[in-house]
């Protein structure tokens, strides 16, 4: 019988390595802990001796305005309008210059629109039926918070109907005259021409009135 070896088997092979685990250094986490730590103190002493340096938090200004009629006048001539702001009568005919209408003195103060326009948009309707019988819409400057002072007049028709009453709208709207307006007034009850208004009723009026 010859000789037989012991037999060799999968337990007596070497056994793998297992894979080392990486470590964390917790004294490298400090380290970096402690510069990071270091440049906060540092910007912040700098900060403290030279703030111009310190970077300003923009604050957003909310866009706001009011609008007032400080004064209502219903029956206020064209002349008298254009007395009121210096401006020429040209060759406009007496008759013209005799239309009555309705001056309103606007007051308005606004906040966060500075150095923009805004429409401010004046109408004159017929109480009873609504109709607009003038409508114009004016560019104003957006003010630093002192009230600027604003003029319109509007005419009423050459032909008002006896006896009809008229209310006066006055808008301001944001600069892309987009809903909703900034603020609004209303003068409602104004009563009409006490008189037919002179000269034909499709006599010419200054196009930046109505």
């Amino acid at each position: 019988m010859g000789f037989q070896g012991a037999a060799l088997t999968d337990e007596s092979a070497p056994a793998p390595a297992e894979p080392r685990k990486k470590r964390v250094s917790f004294a490298l986490v400090g380290q970096v802990g402690a510069v990071v730590g270091l440049i906060a103190a540092v910007v912040g002493l700098l900060f403290t001796f030279v703030p111009g340096l310190r970077p300003e938090k923009k604050v957003k200004v909310q866009q706001t305005a009011t609008v007032e009629l400080a004064d209502v006048n219903d029956a206020a001539t064209l002349r008298e309008y254009l007395g009121a702001e210096g401006i020429p009568v040209g060759d406009f005919s007496p008759a013209v210059l005799a239309r009555t209408g309705v001056l309103a003195t606007v007051r308005y103060t606004s906040t966060g629109l500075e150095g923009k326009k805004l429409p401010l948009v004046v109408s004159l309707t017929n109480r009873a039926t609504g109709m607009v019988a003038c409508e114009h819409t004016y560019e104003v400057a957006a003010g630093d918070g002192t009230p600027p002072v604003f003029r319109a007049w509007a005419p009423y028709p050459a032909r008002s109907p006896a006896g009809a009453t008229y209310n006066l709208h006055v808008t301001l709207f944001p600069p892309d005259r987009k809903p909703p307006p900034l603020d609004a007034r209303d003068h409602n009850g104004l009563p009409g021409p006490k008189q037919p208004q002179p000269g034909p009723a499709n006599a010419q009026l200054p196009v930046d009135v109505c």
